[in-house]
């Protein structure tokens, strides 16, 4: 394979996009109307279900959610009325509006269809980790963790999707790394940005990776950047070889570095069970 193959397919890409040619990844109708949702200060019960009822599948998600440990719930439930209702408006609506994204991580070629696999149980880990963070933190809405979590790689797509018509990059996982670690990231911003995501959701793809960044105060991405530090762990990823000390993320936090934050027994319930929702 020609050694310059990664440049002049990221030149491919984005002469691509500049010229309308390469379809960045379409966000799913319900997803669009969720996220409308999410700007709507007086959201209803109705309106949600009325969005909701339009995929049963996602409605079907929602009320196991609900059912879940992390709802701490003592009696089944079986109606989204009250899933909404035990879950709250705003969980529902990001949760919901992650879920579709879900749809997106297909592919027809056996290996791209794997490594899309493999993205979206990573992002679905580090997804989990960011609520149960944020949540604890409380210095940002969990639900905008979780989402941010769940899209913190969505640049991958359309280079695993590109990759599908080069029948000689396709089969080459070591390339196509190669791409994803150059580029993903500024792909990643040029489709939140086209999707009209906050500012704070475009920034965690913008710093996730930034391990050394100095600002004067905590923002999302340093939840993001915790988050995928834990799930990386034990594995072969740059972020898992870092010595949490120079790390300055974790004192902006309030965050023990010596410490699992996420050991304890009642976040591992979350974790899990925030998990097993994108599953």
């Amino acid at each position: 394979m020609p050694q310059n193959l990664s440049g002049t397919l990221f030149d491919d890409i984005f002469t691509a996009i500049k010229d309308n040619k390469l379809l960045l990844p379409i966000q799913p109708e319900v997803a669009i109307e969720m996220q409308q949702l999410s700007e709507k200060p007086d959201m209803t019960v109705n309106d949600l279900k009325k969005v909701l009822g339009k995929d049963p599948a996602l409605t079907a998600r929602i009320i196991r959610l609900a059912n879940s440990p992390l709802a701490r719930g003592l009696v089944p439930i079986n109606s989204l009325d009250t899933a909404i209702n035990r879950l709250g408006f705003r969980f529902v609506n990001y949760v919901a509006l992650g879920l579709a994204m879900r749809q997106l991580f297909v592919a027809t070629h056996k290996i791209i269809e794997e490594k899309m696999k493999a993205v979206w149980l990573h992002c679905s880990e580090v997804s989990a980790a960011s609520y149960v963070l944020a949540a604890h933190t409380k210095l940002f809405p969990p639900e905008e963790a979780l989402v941010a979590g769940l899209l913190h790689e969505i640049g991958i797509l359309p280079i695993l999707t590109f990759a599908e018509s080069y029948p000689a990059l396709r089969d080459d996982a070591l390339e196509i790394e190669c791409l994803i670690q150059n580029h993903s990231q500024n792909l990643g911003k040029v489709i939140l940005s086209a999707w009209h995501f906050p500012e704070q959701i475009i920034n965690v793809i913008e710093n996730m990776n930034n391990v050394n960044r100095i600002i004067d105060k905590p923002d999302l991405a340093d939840i993001v950047l915790i988050a995928k530090i834990h799930v990386v762990q034990g594995t072969n990823h740059a972020l898992a070889k870092i010595d949490k000390e120079n790390i300055p993320a974790y004192a902006r936090l309030g965050m023990d570095r010596k410490k699992d934050f996420y050991a304890q027994p009642h976040l591992q319930v979350a974790l899990q069970s925030t998990q097993q929702a994108f599953a």
